[in-house]
């Protein structure tokens, strides 16, 4: 048979089962393909786990993170990102400046990748300098009674206000006291100050109003 001959049954002759072969090729050259690691880049979320007195002034950088993995894991990602979740004090400077690793990078549950690299290696956060919280009122009010009188207590109304201020100022108060002032027992309420002397922050309200109620011996107390 001459060459020519050759070459045209190569392509006339057993189309079927050649096509067959071809078409089973290709199939596990998808499998192998779809099984076999590879290397990509995944975006990473990064959710810092903030104290209450820090508001971040600017949205944090992009933070990217090279994974190995199969393709079917790595596209999982997708919809489950993988996450760095640092905690953050209120004592943290304005501007912190924070080392990224990939230790730090928790992968999702039930996805298979490895996290060989983090881009940046270092993430810069800035924080607002003044903050706002709402804390709770401490009465430092001194009750004038008659001698014989029943227990009473102060209910304060508002009993927690918002503080405005620096931001460690803010960060540090547990209360926020009234004004040490002797208060005859009455039934109608009475407005007090706040005493913020020598805390450096704004407080709104200023003042509260002081009620008296008779401690009951059941379940409260009553008027």
């Amino acid at each position: 048979m001459s060459w020519q001959r050759r070459v045209k049954a190569a392509f006339t002759e057993r189309l079927a089962l050649k096509a067959a072969a071809l078409l089973l090729a290709l199939v596990l050259w998808f499998v192998v393909g779809a099984r076999a690691p590879t290397e990509d880049v995944a975006g990473v979320r990064f959710a810092p786990q903030l104290d209450s007195a820090l508001v971040l002034r600017d949205p944090p950088s992009p933070i990217r993170a090279l994974v190995i993995g199969r393709p079917s894991e790595i596209l999982k990602l997708v919809n489950t990102p993988l996450v760095i979740r640092r905690p953050i004090t209120s004592d943290a400077p304005d501007t912190l400046v924070l080392s990224l690793k990939t230790s730090d990078v928790d992968v999702p549950e039930g996805v298979e990748v490895i996290v060989r690299d983090v881009q940046p290696h270092s993430l810069t956060l800035r924080f607002e300098s003044t903050a706002s919280r709402r804390v709770p009122v401490r009465s430092a009010i001194l009750i004038r009674a008659p001698a014989g009188t029943p227990t009473v207590v102060v209910r304060l109304d508002p009993d927690v206000v918002t503080v405005f201020g620096p931001r460690r100022a803010v960060a540090q108060l547990q209360s926020i006291p009234t004004m040490a002032e002797s208060i005859p027992i009455d039934t109608l309420p009475h407005l007090v100050d706040l005493d913020t002397a020598g805390l450096g922050v704004t407080v709104r309200p200023a003042q509260v109003k002081a009620l008296f109620l008779r401690a009951a011996s059941g379940a409260g107390a009553r008027p």
